[in-house]
């Protein structure tokens, strides 16, 4: 079994140089440095065990793994442990690992992907995606805001009363989370079994394209519910907030890409991505907007314009599963403990409505078609780190107890689906006929063959 190394120097670099010169120019001490150094081992050890053992155990159980590397992040981050005592001082890294996300499913839509979409494509994507946002959105402002529940939720959570605008934006992140599904349940079960039909590809990339729609609506959520710095003489509307996120994306876009007409080096275009990412998504936190939004602009600009753009997207994808353990192990750090028994209430509505939304979705766009499934919706049950990154960036940004609350009830649901999502999808396609018969698995010379 080959070890690619190329993903762990990417933690590698990540870890130590990015937190480095936030150090140099922060005043940051030697317990700073150490917090990275142990940080960064926890991680590569999670990537070696990640590559040698859960992959396996991954395509034997036919479970998504993540809950693992959350649990570490909460080691680390708990106070009583002192690995990460100011979270502040990653920010960088926490903005550089959700903007990753973004700029990945950016340069997934060039030309011809936003361009040659079938009506029908465009009708499942909007349903499958839209249905459960608004039923999950919905019902958690009316339930903790608008009916006689909320006072039984801010008793709980130990407050008289929330702004309403801290309210609205955590349902609507909710309704946001809600809607984003993953490709991910496809790549392993493409894997472990023979899948014939055209199903299969059709159903990933609409989740793939789906991403994309979820993160623009998304970045409504910095807009809509802006928070302005104090002493800030500069006031604008949602409209404009929005517009200004797009653009600083763009005009990145614009800025960046004489400077990587030439570069055909792999580690150069790392190093390039790195610092680009870094900056946008810097901006954007201090502008109190979103990366993922932010980066998705600056990823369909530089895919589609910059020369270099294919092989850049080729980084990105080899960087793809390192830098989502980052994220993991970061969500895990950040989580603060809220409430019991309020937010098992919300973890089960949240799951119960995602799921029957995912399933009215399905029936709509199936009406009228002939011979299209109504149970597609089988297929966009996990999440993925689409929504791994939007919670992360929410829980940055925004404060407060309801906050604390949603952001835990994604990083649960995340987990449970990423358990079940897997083989329902399997059930899906077998009743399709898609799924033919098992890979036949390696054996030991055909190993030792690969590795040499």
């Amino acid at each position: 079994m080959r070890l690619e190394l190329r993903p762990l120097l990417v933690v590698t670099a990540v870890l130590l140089l990015v937190p480095q010169r936030v150090f140099a120019g922060g005043g940051g001490d030697q317990g700073d440095v150490g917090s990275v150094v142990v940080l960064f081992t926890a991680i590569a050890l999670a990537y070696l065990l990640a590559h040698f053992i859960v992959d396996r155990l991954q395509e034997r159980f036919l479970i998504l793994t993540g809950a693992e590397y959350i649990l570490l992040g909460l080691f680390l981050g708990h106070p009583d442990v002192g690995v990460l005592p100011d979270l502040t001082k990653l920010l960088p890294l926490i903005a550089l690992a959700a903007g990753w996300v973004g700029l990945l499913r950016g340069m997934e839509m060039d030309s011809g992907h936003l361009v040659n979409r079938h009506e029908r494509t465009l009708r499942l994507v909007f349903l499958h995606h839209v249905a459960p946002g608004l039923l999950v959105g919905g019902a958690a402002y009316w339930f903790l805001w608008s009916s006689e529940w909320g006072d039984f939720f801010f008793g709980h959570l130990g407050v008289d009363a929330l702004p309403a605008r801290t309210v609205a934006a955590s349902c609507f992140m909710l309704g946001c989370c809600a809607a984003s599904d993953s490709a991910e349940p496809f790549d392993l079960l493409m894997r472990r079994y023979h899948i014939e039909g055209d199903l299969t590809a059709r159903l990933r990339s609409l989740a793939r394209y789906g991403d994309f729609f979820v993160i623009l609506v998304f970045g409504l959520t910095f807009c809509v519910w802006h928070l302005d710095r104090e002493g800030a003489e500069l006031s604008l509307s949602a409209a404009e907030w929005f517009l200004v996120q797009l653009m600083l994306g763009v005009t990145l876009g614009a800025l960046f890409t004489p400077f990587l007409g030439g570069n055909e080096s792999a580690n150069g275009r790392f190093l390039a991505l790195t610092g680009i990412i870094t900056f946008a998504s810097g901006a954007a936190y201090f502008l109190n907007l979103s990366p993922l939004a932010v980066n998705l602009a600056l990823g369909i600009l530089l895919v589609n314009v910059a020369a270099t753009g294919p092989l850049m997207y080729d980084t990105l994808r080899t960087t793809e599963k390192p830098m989502t353990l980052i994220l993991l192990v970061l969500a895990g750090a950040l989580w603060r403990m809220p409430p019991v028994l309020p937010t098992i209430v919300v973890i089960v509505g949240f799951v119960v409505l995602r799921t029957l939304g995912k399933a009215i979705g399905s029936r709509i766009a199936a009406a009228g078609v002939p011979g299209m499934r109504k149970d597609l919706y089988r297929g966009f049950l996990s999440h993925g780190e689409v929504t791994l990154a939007m919670a992360v960036s929410f829980q940055v940004v925004f404060d407060g107890p309801v906050v604390d609350l949603v952001y835990t009830v994604v990083l649960v649901s995340e987990v449970v689906h990423d358990i079940f999502a897997p083989r329902i999808l399997r059930g899906l396609l077998v009743d399709a006929g898609e799924v033919r018969r098992e890979r036949r698995e390696p054996t030991a010379s055909t190993e030792t063959e690969g590795a040499s």
